[in-house]
C-alpha cells in the first residue's frame, strides 16, 4: 500500500478553493498518493470558510499527524516573520510553496508525500484528468438553484453571461495594489465581439456593486442584472449561460469553465493583475478562451 499522501493548503474564496482542489486532484490521480486538504486557513467571519461543499466531491481533511508529517512545526510563523523582514527564505522539500502563478511542470509531476501551499491557477495543473474534476464539480443540490427566476430564461435563450468583479478590489487598499479592475470599456469590447458574430443575444449581469451596474450599462430585456441573495446562486446562473464575459475573479473563471455548452465562447480580460505588481498571469486563461483588450 502506497504510504505517500499529500496535503493541499486551502485558502480564499469559492474560486480559489476549486482551484486548489482541482490540483490536489490532478496531482493525486497522476502520482498515486493519498489527497488531504488543510483547512485551518479558512477564516468563516470573513466569508472564507470551507466552500466546497457545493459539490458532489468528497475531500478528506489532514489531522494534525498528517500535516506534521509534511510540514516543519512553526513553519508559517517563520514565513510571515521572514515576509515581513523581506529576507529570502527557505522551506523544507516536503513544503511546496508556489513562487509564481506559471504552470510548473516539475511540482505536476511530484511523486512523494508533501504540503502544497498555493493557489495554482491554471488549468494546465489538472486538464489530464478535466473529465473527472467536472464530475467533481456537479453541483450536490441542484434543484433549489434551479428555481431561480432567470434560470429557464437562460437556458433557452442565447444568453451571455457578465460578471463584474468591484467591491473588496476598489475598496481594500492591499487589494488595490495587487488586483486589477477591470474598466468598462472591457465589457463594452467584449459584448460587441459577441454580438458581431452572434444574433439574438441576451446578456445577464452578477455583480457585488449593482449601483455600478445601473449606472453603467443600459438594462433592458436583452439586458438583465442577475438580483440573487447569494453568490452561489449566482455562480449556478453564470455558469448556465450559453456564452461568458468573465472578469478576472476565480470566481467567474470557474462559473465559465463549468458552462456545459460545448460551442461556447469564453471572453476574458487581457490584464489580470494590476500591472504594477509585475505578477505573470500568462498561464491563468486558457487558450481556448478569447482575450479582449481592457481598454
Amino acid at each position: 500500500m502506497n504510504k505517500n499522501y499529500i496535503v493541499i493548503r486551502l485558502q480564499g474564496g469559492l474560486g480559489n478553493q476549486m482551484f486548489q482542489y482541482a490540483f490536489g486532484r490532478a496531482l493525486s490521480k497522476r502520482s498515486g498518493m493519498d489527497l488531504y486538504f488543510d483547512p485551518a486557513p479558512l477564516n468563516p467571519k470573513k466569508n472564507r470558510g470551507y466552500q466546497l461543499n457545493l459539490f458532489v466531491l468528497s475531500a478528506k481533511m489532514a489531522d494534525a499527524d498528517k500535516i506534521r508529517g509534511v510540514i516543519t512545526p512553526h513553519f508559517a510563523f517563520r514565513k510571515k516573520l521572514w515576509k515581513a523582514l523581506k529576507i529570502p527564505f527557505k522551506y523544507a522539500d516536503s513544503h511546496i510553496l508556489e513562487k509564481d502563478f506559471p504552470y510548473d511542470e516539475n511540482i505536476a509531476s511530484i511523486k512523494t508525500s508533501a504540503y502544497f501551499d498555493g493557489y495554482w491557477q491554471t488549468e494546465k495543473y489538472f486538464s489530464d484528468y478535466e473529465g473527472i474534476i467536472r464530475q467533481d464539480f456537479a453541483f450536490a443540490s441542484e434543484d433549489p438553484l434551479r428555481e431561480h427566476e432567470l434560470y429557464n430564461e437562460i437556458i433557452n435563450s442565447n444568453s451571455v453571461s457578465i460578471h463584474i468583479r468591484r467591491g473588496d478590489y476598489v475598496k481594500n487598499p492591499k487589494y488595490k495594489k495587487r488586483l486589477y479592475v477591470c474598466k468598462l470599456q472591457y465589457y463594452k469590447n467584449a459584448i460587441n465581439y459577441l454580438r458581431e458574430r452572434f444574433t439574438d443575444l441576451k446578456f445577464y449581469i452578477a455583480s457585488d456593486d449593482h449601483k455600478w451596474v445601473r449606472d453603467n450599462f443600459p438594462l433592458s430585456q436583452n439586458m438583465k442584472l442577475i438580483e440573487s441573495k447569494n453568490a452561489i446562486s449566482d455562480f449556478y446562473i453564470l455558469s448556465r449561460c450559453k456564452y461568458n464575459i468573465i472578469s478576472n475573479s476565480s470566481f467567474s473563471w470557474w462559473a465559465a469553465w463549468l458552462n456545459p455548452n460545448s460551442n461556447k465562447q469564453v471572453i476574458a480580460p487581457d490584464i489580470w493583475f494590476n500591472p504594477c505588481a509585475k505578477i505573470d498571469f500568462r498561464d491563468v486563461v486558457p487558450e481556448s478562451w478569447i482575450k479582449i483588450k481592457t481598454s
